[in-house]
């Protein structure tokens, strides 16, 4: 399968180590920050409260599978000099564990908006404002592990296949290439949350985002000569009364994320802005009445080695 985006980029690109935030990065709407790049499909803000959000949500998912990585990677990650790439690496919360747990590695967060904390980040660890969708600024055979971590609502319905070619690009043979995606509607919905989550899938269709891709993972990695040891591992976030705290910080990280689109889901819903923040309080004790979980996907493959003959 060819790869359009590899066309776009000059050889040698210029690698930045330090993201400097302008007032031209971000855009305003209803008092909330968002990136302010052409033709983003991204709805969420980046301003402080999203941020926080986004550390819990990483949190609650560490937590959830047990481990920030799936594939085999640990000899990798153990090897000085190893290079990793997270893509939409947003608040930097999986990088910065990661650095930190592996301080013989060089972690490079990729992210459209310059919000990561890097006064605080570890020696060995760096970001990089580039939008994916315009391709990869590195050099083929970059890095020795490339991990993504929910960009449905991010990378256009069409735009997959291109993508998962550019991150093989830029993956050393013998490197690993992780993503992990969840279906952002929740199963077994009750009937005020439905109305929430209806509007925000109509939301994501209008975007042109997929969200389903959890489930096409794999087949797209198959669909890939370059890739062997495809696997698939299939999780669950739950909400049900017996999930205890975890099932709060779960509940908790939907009920902010519906906050977080508020805009775009008052177009849909056409109630007022006073029932919208009402009905939450009642989505969130639906989500543990009637058992409503997340299903979430984790698909790693290793890039081919060439054999000379």
């Amino acid at each position: 399968m060819g790869n359009n985006f590899s066309k776009k980029l000059k050889k040698n690109t210029p690698l930045p180590s330090i993201i400097m935030q302008e007032d031209s990065d971000f855009r305003y709407i209803d008092g909330r920050r968002y990136h302010n790049v052409e033709g983003a499909k991204y709805p969420l803000p980046n301003d402080d409260e999203e941020l926080d959000r986004l550390h819990l949500q990483h949190f609650l998912f560490r937590y959830v599978l047990q481990r920030n990585f799936g594939a085999p990677v640990k000899h990798i990650l153990d090897q000085h000099g190893s290079k990793v790439l997270d893509i939409g690496c947003g608040a930097g919360s999986w990088m910065f564990e990661m650095a930190s747990d592996y301080p013989n590695t060089q972690f490079t967060g990729l992210d459209i908006s310059p919000i990561q904390p890097t006064e605080i980040k570890p020696q060995n660890a760096n970001f990089i404002k580039a939008n994916l969708l315009n391709g990869l600024p590195f050099e083929n055979e970059t890095y020795d592990y490339i991990f993504q971590r929910f960009l449905f609502s991010a990378i256009p319905k069409d735009s997959w296949h291109d993508v998962i070619n550019e991150m093989i690009r830029v993956l050393k043979p013998g490197g690993y290439l992780e993503l992990v995606e969840a279906i952002p509607i929740p199963f077994q919905m009750g009937p005020v949350t439905s109305q929430y989550f209806n509007a925000a899938r109509k939301m994501l269709q209008l975007r042109n985002l997929d969200s389903q891709v959890a489930y096409k993972l794999q087949s797209y990695f198959e669909q890939h000569e370059n890739l062997e040891n495809i696997t698939e591992e299939k999780n669950r976030i739950t909400y049900g009364p017996e999930t205890g705290k975890l099932g709060q910080a779960g509940v908790e990280n939907s009920k902010l994320l519906l906050i977080h689109i508020k805009p775009f889901l008052l177009e849909e819903m056409k109630i007022s802005s006073e029932e919208f923040d009402n009905n939450l309080d009642i989505s969130a004790k639906e989500f543990s009445e009637f058992d409503s979980y997340h299903d979430l996907r984790c698909v790693y493959a290793r890039k081919k080695e060439i054999i000379e003959h």
